[in-house]
């Protein structure tokens, strides 16, 4: 196969109309994808806290809990007082 230039190359069926080879497309590119990337790292970091105020939150009513209930869920009362006194960031 016999190519003229680097453009035929380039400009074939493979790439998406999306790509431009202009510095606007790249900056366009460039910003959806940090605009994603950012969206992913915000959403992530909010079902980080989500779970961290989950944890605290069990582990604080753990402690309310009476030997019975306690028995229920397989835990001794030392172990629930080892449990929540753990930090919220600690499995």
């Amino acid at each position: 196969m016999v190519h003229d230039n680097c453009t035929n190359t380039i400009c074939g069926t493979g790439l998406s109309q999306a790509a431009s080879l202009s510095w606007r497309g790249w900056f366009r590119d460039g910003k959806r994808l940090m605009t994603a990337e950012f969206t992913r790292a915000v959403t992530l970091a909010f079902a980080l806290m989500l779970m961290w105020r989950h944890r605290a939150c069990v582990r604080r009513h753990l402690i309310t809990l009476d030997a019975h209930l306690l028995a229920d869920v397989g835990l001794t009362r030392a172990q629930a007082l080892k449990e929540a006194q753990k930090p919220f960031w600690v499995e």
